[in-house]
């Protein structure tokens, strides 16, 4: 989906562009239209541009360049080229401007002197955010001091917003980590100085804290009527900022269950997952997928963009042993940006029900843990207990 175009010959992104207006792709050198920010289904798509030979192709009008994504269907090919830094500025330009359209929005605006990438400004000051919303976009930079330009924009009554590559998805961009005025509104102390000796000594760095997992005796766990409810077995985060996760649980039917779930972006996020049974030969596939996904997505053996025969590429499958009437699995594939993406699925024999979340590196360690402490639950549970688990 092309965010960059050429206008007089000159760069421009979706946000610099009116309704109606004719760019250049700069790979193809085809024109394209502008598509409007819309909503498909419960995800956010920013405004962005479209090949003339996909909307011809969907024998439909360009009604004045305000078509949606719903109108066209994807046949041309050329996907466009975007400068990664342009097309996060253009994602950001257009959740802002669709979750506050009320406000007016503008890249590259100042604020005293500095330059905000995106910035928002209300009429009247507005809580929590107050004058506005100062949105820094880092790609692949890190020179900018971080502390010293969020001060600057919080004295100026701006609430601030740095936003990362893993903020984004390939329309859209999450916003809760935003740094508000008003929880700043009171001045906060930096210093030791003033403070007592013990109390600089607090302060100070430490060792790092050591954790160690310790399985909870069966003997505890049997001293509790834990009948008709579910108990956690192990929760692990597969991203560093925690949209998605994996749950092991025991479930009120004494079965030990196996759950993905993930967290949508925006303001008031909903949330999926889905529940599959497991048993204990699970956990040997469950391990081997974790090693493949360490290889396969991250490591050496992930395939180029040139290698991919599909837009969506699967890397591999891990089969669990279902019931007579279920089948489940857990899979992994990379998307047409390149993201690494899970997916748990389930098919009874009248429907199928499937979740997928984005994940990061973290999720090779995480599932690995995940099929260790099964193993142990599986073990102890064989022995002479019922409710034996461990966090």
């Amino acid at each position: 989906m092309p965010y960059l175009g050429l206008l007089n010959g000159t760069q421009v992104i979706p946000p610099q562009v009116a309704d109606g207006t004719t760019v250049t792709c700069p790979v193809c050198e085809c024109q394209m239209a502008v598509v409007q920010s819309h909503e498909r289904g419960s995800a956010f798509v920013s405004r962005h541009f479209r090949h003339h030979e996909q909307e011809r192709a969907s024998e439909l009008s360009a009604r004045s360049g305000q078509i949606t994504f719903a109108d066209l269907e994807a046949t041309g090919e050329c996907p466009g080229e975007s400068d990664e830094h342009l097309k996060m500025k253009s994602i950001a330009y257009a959740r802002l401007e669709h979750d506050f359209p009320d406000a007016s929005v503008e890249l590259e605006s100042s604020v005293g002197n500095r330059i905000a990438d995106v910035l928002l400004a209300f009429d009247e000051p507005r809580a929590p955010y107050a004058k506005g919303i100062a949105a820094e976009v880092q790609y692949r930079n890190h020179g900018k001091d971080i502390e010293a330009v969020s001060e600057h924009y919080l004295e100026h009554e701006y609430s601030v917003v740095w936003l990362k590559e893993d903020d984004f998805s390939e329309y859209d961009v999450d916003l809760s980590e935003m740094l508000t005025v008003w929880p700043c509104a009171l001045p906060t102390r930096t210093g030791t100085e003033g403070y007592p000796d013990v109390i600089r000594w607090l302060w100070q760095e430490k060792s790092p804290n050591v954790s160690l997992e310790i399985p909870i005796p069966g003997e505890y766990w049997a001293s509790f009527d834990k009948s008709g409810e579910w108990v956690p077995i192990v929760h692990r985060q597969l991203r560093q900022r925690g949209r998605a996760w994996v749950t092991v649980s025991r479930s009120p039917t004494q079965q030990v269950t196996f759950q993905l779930g993930k967290k949508g972006r925006g303001w008031d996020p909903e949330t999926e997952r889905v529940t599959v049974q497991v048993e204990v030969d699970d956990c040997t596939e469950l391990r081997s997928f974790a090693n493949q996904l360490s290889q396969r997505a991250f490591g050496q053996d992930r395939p180029s963009k040139r290698d991919r025969d599909q837009p969506w590429h699967d890397l591999m499958t891990a089969w669990f042993a279902g019931t007579s009437v279920v089948t489940s699995w857990l899979s992994a594939s990379l998307s047409p940006d390149g993201d690494v993406v899970l997916s748990l699925g389930k098919k009874h024999p009248a429907e199928t029900e499937r979740v997928s979340a984005q994940v990061d590196e973290t999720a090779v360690q995480a599932l690995q843990e995940v099929s260790d402490l099964l193993d142990k639950a599986f073990e102890i549970e064989s022995s002479d207990s019922v409710d034996v688990f461990s966090r």
